[in-house]
């Protein structure tokens, strides 16, 4: 109730203001929203992408496009100002991805989307949205604010996202009936491939996940009439996306990638499409973030004892949490009877067979480990962090890069070999 009364009396009043300041600076603009809890990021870049080589003038307003911003979804003294230098600079279209706090909290008030799409929804922010049922009709708000709908039909909440959506929609998916369904999927170590409306596709993202960002952006390029051999010419070499899926290259025959996956969902579809592309072990790097969500750390030791091999739980940014505490929900997730502890002064003693865990709080000492660990033909994912510059513990942010972080511990490996 209190935050309710908070985004009524304190958040929609700012948001009508600066869209007076601006003089609503969106209306002037084709906007394209897109919600969920995994993928808003990916789907973004790639429509924007297909945009731009279809000859029209795109922005974009995501997690990772506007320099200073530690929101997904800015402000709407800096949302208002963005669709403002926008509409200015020329530009005809923006692509935006919308959060469900940005939702709740009016902070698109005042804009309309042309499109609205929605990659998934799974267990996230519950934190703040207390239960599931509260998410959904959050992320629901996207579609009372847009004209048409781009729906995933094999989400586990569909039905009840579709009761909450009025407005005309199309489905996309590849278990169940839908308008936009791939068929024929194949994934080899350097492409995944598929059929839709008899037409091959190949793209060079070979994540078997990624075959849902690729069909919800084409319902967007389809609704915008625009190509089709645009998109497949786009989507062949698969637009770069900072923090997702990014390889770090070095001399040791390690499959090194920083992914933003932080939620149970997304460490699925990351450890499961990696185990169909690596011929060794995947070790995975990852923790949880203090002050949020506390139900999701044991399901994602859960996922991860699961589906990888060996798993260094480290920091992520811990706020005001001990990391001891955060770690242990982690671990609480994981079953121990079937998973062994690795001894630290002996972290090369590995069985293949069994899965294996290390509570390393330090998150630079967590990928020395990972590296010093692996062996030729290995995975090595560092979840969580992905793209940010920084990681926060207490009130303070400290500088970090998860690229750097890799190649220190490979400098290190090969300085000891």
């Amino acid at each position: 109730m209190i935050q309710k009364l908070k985004n009524i009396f304190w958040h929609l009043p700012q948001s009508v203001f600066w869209n007076l300041y601006y003089s609503f600076p969106s209306r002037k603009l084709t906007l394209i929203g897109v919600t969920g809890t995994d993928g808003k990021t990916t789907c973004c870049t790639l429509i924007q992408k297909l945009l731009e080589n279809s000859g029209l003038k795109c922005g974009l307003i995501s997690t990772i496009s506007s320099p200073g911003l530690h929101t997904t979804s800015p402000s709407p003294k800096i949302l208002q100002k963005i669709f403002s230098d926008y509409q200015k600079l020329g530009y005809t279209h923006v692509v935006c991805e919308v959060t469900s706090h940005a939702l709740d909290q009016y902070r698109y008030w005042g804009c309309h989307f042309k499109i609205g799409v929605i990659t998934n929804i799974s267990h996230e922010h519950l934190d703040y949205h207390k239960d599931i049922n509260n998410y959904i009709e959050a992320k629901s708000k996207l579609f009372k604010q847009s004209s048409f709908a781009i729906l995933n039909r094999d989400d586990e909440y569909y039905l009840p996202l579709k009761k909450m959506v009025k407005i005309p929609q199309i489905t996309y998916g590849v278990k169940n009936n839908a308008e936009i369904k791939a068929l024929a999927i194949k994934i080899s170590n350097k492409s995944l491939e598929f059929s839709l409306n008899g037409e091959k596709y190949t793209t060079d993202s070979n994540y078997q996940y990624q075959i849902y960002n690729l069909l919800a952006c084409y319902g967007v390029h389809s609704k915008l009439n625009l190509e089709r051999e645009i998109y497949k010419k786009t989507i062949a070499s698969f637009p770069e996306v900072k923090g997702r899926r990014e390889n770090i290259e070095n001399d040791l025959n390690i499959n090194a990638i920083i992914d933003f996956a932080h939620t149970p969902n997304a460490l699925l579809a990351t450890l499961k499409s990696l185990r169909q592309t690596t011929s060794g072990q995947i070790i995975v790097i990852f923790g949880a973030t203090g002050g949020r969500d506390k139900s999701k750390r044991p399901i994602m030791g859960k996922v991860v004892s699961e589906n990888a091999d060996i798993a260094i739980i480290t920091a992520d940014d811990t706020r005001n949490e001990k990391i001891e505490e955060i770690n242990t929900h982690i671990i609480s997730g994981i079953d121990l009877k079937k998973a062994i502890e690795i001894d630290i002064l002996n972290p090369q003693i590995i069985n293949p067979k069994i899965f294996h865990f290390a509570n390393i709080p330090n998150r630079q000492d967590a990928f020395n480990l990972a590296v010093k660990i692996s062996k030729a033909g290995d995975t090595i994912v560092a979840c969580g962090k992905g793209h940010e510059n920084t990681i926060l513990h207490g009130h303070t942010e400290y500088p970090w890069s998860e690229a750097e972080a890799f190649r220190t511990a490979f400098r290190q490996k090969t300085e000891n070999v």
